[in-house]
């Protein structure tokens, strides 16, 4: 019996660590996304003017995606996984820490080499993006 839960649990711990593998990141926070990574995906930078910190979202063809997160009144840009672009019905969404709201803005056109504006204003519903090319 003990053979058996030691090979359940590897093979428990291998589709986890499998299935988590995707969402690593090429920059670490603090650094800087150089030209040549920004040229290569879209830059999605948000101005968190909320004072509660946001889960940050992505949705291409009805499947949300997480992609970071803001901290209360501070703003933030991450690159965004570049095999989603070109994309024409895009929706970024920002979902805050007490889970009461959400700013969604969208549906957005943007591809490589694009930046996303997504400003995150204190009424949610106010919030909106645009993209800059």
């Amino acid at each position: 019996m003990t053979r058996l839960s030691a090979i359940l649990m590897l093979a428990a711990a291998t589709t986890f660590g499998g299935a988590c593998g995707r969402y690593n990141q090429n920059a670490a926070a603090g650094d800087v996304i150089s030209p040549t990574d920004a040229k290569q995906t879209v830059v999605l930078h948000v101005d968190n003017q909320n004072s509660q910190s946001m889960e940050l979202r992505t949705i291409l063809d009805g499947k949300s995606l997480f992609v970071g997160s803001v901290g209360g009144n501070d703003s933030t840009s991450l690159l965004l996984d570049a095999t989603m672009f070109p994309a024409g019905n895009l929706f970024v969404m920002a979902l805050p820490a007490d889970g009461h709201g959400r700013a969604v803005s969208g549906p957005l056109a943007a591809g490589k080499g694009d930046r996303i504006n997504f400003l995150v204003m204190p009424a949610l519903d106010q919030s909106h993006a645009i993209v800059v090319r």
